[in-house]
């Protein structure tokens, strides 16, 4: 890697990695406070429902973030026989960690709108304005990637909740396979593609919501 590609790769996990640290306290910290109003408090025991980063962290969703642009951060646990509905709470707690990407996506995107109208130095506002959109595009792309159906992403529950009665072997296929899985997604040049143009899809869609 020459100098000045070794530069802009500095210069964007420099402004990644804070957005990254972001949008998984945000998401992890929506999965366990939702399952504790839910009646389950496992998370909380373990110290998971809060918003500190480094509670979150998953070493190798961390690299992948850093070498494809693409990561995920470490599960948060719950027991889902301590709900009073197992499995429609349990999609409810999936559904939180993306939800929660997809609203600090739209407020990031809201900064954007509304920066313009401040009067800034051009150096600066540049600088705000690429850390708003790697906040954006980081939240969107860890709420859509979570919700793919593969464990441990949050979309497995809803496999989970549809398949464990009628097909357990799928779901016993899919929870040994699925890091093989996962690295077939992002090593493959064609499913990586896939995923991306998903991601900024629905980056874009939540882009013209607000813009």
């Amino acid at each position: 890697m020459e100098g000045n590609q070794f530069l802009s790769f500095l210069a964007g996990i420099i402004i990644i990695f804070p957005a990254f640290l972001i949008a998984l306290s945000f998401h992890e910290f929506a999965h366990a406070f939702v399952a504790y109003l839910l009646g389950d408090d496992t998370a909380k025991r373990q110290g998971r429902m809060t918003l500190n980063p480094f509670a979150h962290l998953d070493f190798l969703g961390t690299v992948f973030l850093l070498l494809f642009r693409i990561g995920w951060a470490r599960p948060v646990p719950f027991n889902i026989e301590n709900f009073k509905h197992p499995r429609f709470y349990s999609i409810l707690t999936g559904l939180a960690g993306p939800t929660a990407n997809f609203i600090v996506a739209i407020i990031a995107f809201i900064f954007m709108k509304f920066i313009s109208f401040l009067t800034l130095s051009k150096v600066i506002f540049v600088t705000f304005m690429q850390i708003l959109e790697a906040t954006a595009y980081i939240n969107v792309m860890l709420g859509t990637f979570n919700l793919l159906p593969i464990p441990p992403l949050d979309g497995s529950h809803f496999i989970f909740a549809l398949l464990y009665k009628r097909f357990p072997k799928v779901l016993m296929f899919l929870y040994r396979y699925s890091l093989f899985i996962l690295l077939l997604i992002f090593l493959l040049p064609v499913t990586r593609a896939l995923l991306i143009q998903v991601i900024l899809g629905v980056y874009d869609f939540l882009k013209n919501l607000v813009l």
